[in-house]
């Protein structure tokens, strides 16, 4: 009785370990899948009901981290607006609690109409990367019409008292539409969802959007010749001509990878969807763009920068003059200065990244720029760094260069140069001015300023 009652025991004992080491191993299994999710697998659900002349709307932003603090956006036109955090604690400070979890409840008013079109109408949250956006949206008011949205519709369900949607994708601020004429859902080419009165529609397929079609849009068919962009949605007249149709869609493709706090320039946007259409800009700071970029870049280049952008989910200036660089394996600010209201056209400069040395001193404040096949080193610190000072007549029509031993007088006008009391006539203008910067090409450091230039993979030298 003894050896059976000790084999219960330490059969029993095995089986209790058992269950705890399995129910270890789950916990902490649960556990890395949390931290995975926290670590920037943000979702959002929106929860949207119509109502007579108002949008309730509740929005759960979900899998916060929880050591940040998040400042939330709040659209203009959201009134009532309710904010909690994952506790149930009322946010202060401006909408910014700590926590994986926030709730936002808040109402936007909606006037009589046969149309309606919300555009910046969710609260977003700065700093945070959206992974997944959920709309659910209940329609116990309108009897007829049809919703839709930024995003591809998942569901729909309709009863005599509400009609159900749900919408989900990746577009964190996508665009609201309703109109009461009713629209029936057509399926593009991928990427694109068709929303029109009639069933016959011509489907379109250009094959210069197939790059988009990771991406959605959401294209409602209007009638006439107007367009209007919201986020992941295009009204689109019935009237565009084909051509007109397609550029259209590439720009509300590529409007929609602009954060919800930025506003892309129209011309960067001309200037990307001219190159993946192949049409011009009717906007001459985009042609400017578009040159710049063709004169600069091989045609394979080209390609694997729009590929780039197209797949991109968020793009900014600074994003485009990133991927810049690592086609061409050097930095520029070209989209980044031409994003800048108000100004003409930047050229496409990329900055060699070697360094410069000097009589044998590093100079890290001389960085050469490469515009086309021309090495311009920047003027005025480049002399500087050789011993010289330099300076201008009234208007830059005059240039002096002095150093104790030598004076170049110029004259940028005349193409002319006095040194030693002789004149010199010189076949092209040795200066550059770019983006406000005066430069000297390289070539020129020998043939005027005697200097030698010597150049290894590293580095360029320049000595007297």
């Amino acid at each position: 009785m003894k050896k059976v009652s000790f084999l219960l025991t330490t059969g029993l004992f095995i089986i209790i370990c058992g269950a705890f080491i399995w129910q270890w191993n789950a916990f902490q299994k649960n556990n890395v899948q949390l931290a995975a999710v926290s670590k920037g697998d943000i979702s959002l659900i929106v929860t949207v009901k119509v109502e007579q002349n108002e949008l309730q709307v509740k929005q759960t932003f979900e899998h916060l981290d929880v050591n940040q603090q998040y400042h939330a956006v709040i659209p203009a036109h959201a009134i009532e607006v309710k904010c909690t955090g994952a506790e149930g604690n009322t946010c202060k400070e401006g909408h910014k609690p700590k926590g994986d979890k926030m709730y936002f409840e808040y109402t936007i008013k909606s006037g009589p109409g046969l149309s309606m079109l919300l555009n910046d109408w969710m609260i977003a949250l700065k700093g945070a990367t959206i992974k997944k956006t959920r709309i659910e949206l209940v329609d116990q008011y309108y009897s007829r019409g049809t919703w839709s949205a930024g995003l591809p519709l998942k569901g729909y369900k309709q009863t005599e008292l509400l009609h159900y949607y749900v919408f989900e994708g990746a577009n964190s601020t996508p665009s609201l539409y309703w109109q009461e004429k009713p629209l029936v859902k057509l399926t593009g080419q991928k990427g694109i969802d068709y929303y029109t009165t009639q069933k016959e529609q011509v489907i379109y397929k250009f094959d210069s959007l197939e790059s988009f079609s990771d991406n959605h849009l959401s294209v409602v068919i209007i009638d006439g010749q107007r367009t209007v962009r919201g986020n992941g949605l295009l009204l689109a007249g019935n009237e565009l001509t084909d051509k007109e149709f397609e550029q259209e869609l590439a720009l509300a493709f590529l409007s929609s990878k602009f954060g919800a706090d930025e506003e892309a320039a129209e011309w960067i946007l001309e200037a990307l969807a001219s190159l993946v259409t192949k049409q011009k800009s009717e906007n001459e700071k985009s042609r400017a763009m578009v040159d710049e970029l063709v004169k600069t870049l091989t045609p394979e280049e080209i390609a694997f920068f729009i590929t780039y952008f197209s797949k991109q989910g968020h793009i900014d200036g600074n994003s485009l003059d990133g991927y810049l660089l690592s086609i061409k394996g050097m930095e520029t600010d070209f989209f980044s200065m031409n994003s800048q209201k108000g100004r003409g056209i930047f050229p496409l400069l990329f900055t060699d990244a070697r360094s410069v040395i000097v009589n044998g001193n590093e100079k890290k404040e001389l960085a050469v720029v490469i515009n086309g096949d021309q090495y311009l080193f920047p003027l005025v610190p480049t002399m500087n760094a050789l011993g010289y000072k330099t300076t201008f007549g009234p208007d830059f029509s005059t240039l002096e260069i002095t150093s104790a031993n030598n004076t170049y007088y110029f004259s940028l006008k005349n193409k002319t140069f006095i040194h030693d009391g002789q004149s010199f006539g010189l076949l092209e203008n040795p200066f550059q001015n770019l983006n406000g910067e005066w430069y000297l090409e390289k070539h020129w450091l020998n043939a005027i300023f005697k200097v030698q230039v010597s150049e290894s993979e590293e580095s360029i030298t320049l000595g007297l």
